[in-house]
């Protein structure tokens, strides 16, 4: 059965992005738990008096009563499952950070075989950063590195991206997937700090206590820096998308 020809359902959903319609709706770009992306009309949202205006926060988890249409579905009643908002618009650096990661969710979740799985990372990501001693630009870049693998664009960090050659390399190239040992390398290709290069790994691998030391200090900020700058290169190569949240970080 299409999602069209269901009278109603509900799910799990993060609001990623919204959109003024009239004086009193918003359009909302929903990512779901089980049905993916999904763009709806929260009717009445905008007005002082709606009952299921403020559940409705870009960084809340919420259950979704969700009527399809033709081109635009309805939202018409929405519970709070989870919320992360209060930490993240508290402070200034995580909320763009969390405003990242919503637009980079957005771009993984548009192949329908992975919304399922960025949604479970999105939510994730989203509590690491109400908690996490990493800055909040490297809980984003952790984010959308486990994104880019569900997509299939993951960079390569330490073997060589074109002939495997066991690393870890010097250079890094976005255009041929990453790191590149000297014979692979490329005319325009990077040479970043090796901490750089080594700090993404470690955000791929989850290990987060380490990343927080190579960033614990002014020197370490700078290699967090450098290495959103890195991922940032990829990214746009690799997609072909702006993304300009994640570029702003």
């Amino acid at each position: 059965m299409s999602r069209r020809s269901r009278p109603s359902f509900r799910d799990e959903a993060f609001v990623l992005r919204t959109y003024k319609l009239g004086e009193a709706d918003l359009i909302l770009v929903l990512l779901t738990r089980d049905n993916g992306l999904i763009r709806a009309v929260a009717k009445g949202i905008r007005k002082t008096r709606s009952r299921f205006g403020a559940r409705l926060d870009r960084f809340s988890r919420v259950d979704v009563q969700i009527y399809p249409g033709r081109s635009l579905a309805n939202v018409t009643d929405a519970a709070t499952v989870a919320t992360y908002a209060s930490p993240i618009v508290a402070d200034v650096d995580r909320f763009y950070a969390g405003a990242a990661m919503l637009e980079m969710a957005q771009v993984f979740a548009a192949e329908p075989s992975s919304a399922h799985s960025i949604f479970f990372l999105l939510d994730a990501a989203l509590q690491q950063l109400t908690t996490s001693a990493l800055p909040p630009v490297s809980v984003a870049d952790e984010f959308v590195l486990h994104g880019l693998e569900v997509a299939g664009w993951e960079p390569s960090l330490v073997d060589c991206a074109q002939c495997g050659k066991r690393g870890p390399h010097r250079a890094f190239h976005p255009g041929a997937g990453g790191a590149v040992c000297v014979t692979c390398r490329p005319p325009g290709a990077f040479t970043p700090p090796s901490a750089a290069v080594h700090a993404l790994w470690l955000l791929k691998k989850g290990r987060h206590e380490q990343a927080a030391q190579v960033f614990r200090d002014q020197q370490g900020q700078d290699i967090a820096a450098q290495s959103h700058r890195l991922l940032l290169a990829h990214v746009r190569q690799q997609l072909e998308v702006g993304c300009p949240a994640y570029a702003a970080l």
